[in-house]
């Protein structure tokens, strides 16, 4: 698969959404992978994460491998409704993130893998929870351990909600032109650039985010 690899300083992430399920550990609830079916692998305990390869022992992610941290951003194929059809089986609810890609990040056509995230917030709603006492209780938990507002689904941009599929993965014969995407977000970063440059000095600058929503 085409990609192209990228670089985002922590004060100028990459904006993108993707999903957790909400699990149960040492009697709390913790985010954590979604599409793994061993329910005991990877937790999620910190608001910022660090990719891990599991299959080869070079830093994440790399060229020629699928490790790192996914996302999806706008123009990108991968279906975040469609992999919830995809894990179905799982009965731990699922949640969606807005979350900032920095360090090293590959892009192809299904979306991103990156080195690190922040989760900035999270978005579920109620028919995603099998009863309204576990929503409640998990929002609350949630806010607590990572220190970000828990939404409604409203906050999810229309390109996350439009892409819907039967699965997760586009098919194989669909693809996009990854530079026409790559102008995109170069023309978003200079557009930042651009803005932070017109501000009043006394501003307080609190980093600039790249985001496709």
């Amino acid at each position: 698969m085409e990609e192209r690899e990228l670089h985002f300083p922590a004060e100028q992430p990459l904006i993108g959404w993707r999903l957790f399920r909400v699990r149960r550990s040492e009697g709390s609830l913790v985010l954590s992978a979604p599409l793994i079916h061993n329910p005991g692998f990877e937790r999620f305990p910190s608001r910022t994460i660090d990719a891990i390869c599991y299959e080869a022992e070079h830093p994440a992610p790399a060229a020629g491998c699928r490790c790192g941290l996914y996302a999806a951003i706008d123009g990108t194929l991968d279906s975040l409704s469609g992999y919830l059809s995809d894990s179905a089986h799982d009965r731990d609810p699922p949640i969606y993130a807005e979350v900032a890609c920095t360090g090293r990040v590959f892009v192809d056509s299904r979306g991103v893998r990156a080195q690190r995230i922040e989760i900035l917030r999270l978005a579920t709603s109620a028919p995603l929870w099998p009863d309204p006492g576990l929503q409640a209780q998990a929002v609350g938990e949630l806010r607590q351990r990572y220190c970000v507002q828990v939404c409604g689904l409203g906050v999810v941009p229309q390109w996350v909600v439009a892409n819907v599929m039967p699965q997760g993965a586009p098919p194989e014969d669909v693809a996009i032109d990854l530079d026409v995407l790559l102008e995109v977000l170069d023309g978003g970063r200079r557009a930042l650039d651009d803005f932070e440059q017109m501000s009043q000095p006394s501003t307080r600058r609190t980093g600039s985010h790249v985001r496709l929503n």
